[in-house]
C-alpha cells in the first residue's frame, strides 16, 4: 500500500511584497519560501510534491494549499 506525507502552504500577509503574501511551510513557519506562489508550487512539484486541495483548515478566514507526495521512508 501507498504512503504519503502531507504539508501545508500558508499564507501571511507582507506588505512589503508586490503579491502582499509570502508562503510558508505549516512544518517551517520560520523560514519563508517567497512571494511567488506558481514558482513555489513548481519547485515542490518538481520534488513530488502535488497540491490536493484548498480551504480555510486553520479557520482563521485565510485559504492554505494542502500538498502531499508519496512517502519513501
Amino acid at each position: 500500500m501507498k504512503k504519503f506525507e502531507y504539508e501545508i502552504l500558508i499564507g501571511k500577509s507582507d506588505p512589503t511584497v508586490s503579491s502582499g503574501v509570502v508562503w510558508y511551510r505549516s512544518s517551517d513557519l520560520k523560514t519563508s519560501l517567497g512571494p511567488n506562489l506558481p514558482k513555489i508550487l513548481n519547485d515542490m512539484g518538481r520534488v513530488g510534491w502535488e497540491v490536493v486541495a484548498t480551504g480555510d483548515v486553520g479557520f482563521d478566514s485565510k485559504t492554505e494549499i494542502i500538498l502531499k507526495k508519496e512517502y519513501h521512508g
